[in-house]
C-alpha cells in the first residue's frame, strides 16, 4: 500500500468517527473539521461574529471539478465562503479554508 493509499485510508476512518455534513453545488460531503476560530469584529451596530474554519476532503469526493475561492459551501447547516483551496498534487487530500460569506 502507498502513502496515498494509507492517508487516504486513515481520512476515510476519521471522516467515519468524526465526519460533518456539508453541501457545495448540490454535491453532498462528509468533511472533516481540522480547524475552528471564532472571533467578533466591529461592524456598524456592534460586533459581528466572524468564524473561520478549515476542512479536510478527499480529493475524490469531487467527481468533475474542485471548489474555488469564493463559492459558497454549507457545513453543518451554516453557509461559509471559500476563502482558500488548498491541494497539493501528490496529495489525496483538499483543504477548503472558510470564512462568513459577509467578508
Amino acid at each position: 500500500m502507498g502513502l496515498e493509499s494509507e492517508i487516504l485510508s486513515d481520512l476515510r476512518q476519521l471522516l467515519s468517527e468524526h465526519g460533518v455534513m456539508a453541501r457545495w453545488q448540490e454535491l453532498d460531503l462528509l468533511v472533516l473539521v481540522s480547524r475552528v476560530k471564532r472571533e467578533q469584529q466591529i461592524d456598524m451596530g456592534g460586533f459581528v461574529d466572524s468564524p473561520e474554519l478549515s476542512l479536510r476532503v478527499p480529493k475524490l469526493a469531487f467527481p468533475n471539478t474542485l471548489p474555488k475561492f469564493g463559492e459558497r459551501i454549507e457545513v453543518d447547516g451554516t453557509e461559509y465562503r471559500i476563502s482558500q483551496v488548498s491541494s497539493h498534487p501528490r496529495s489525496p487530500i483538499l483543504t477548503l479554508s472558510l470564512s462568513t460569506t459577509d467578508e
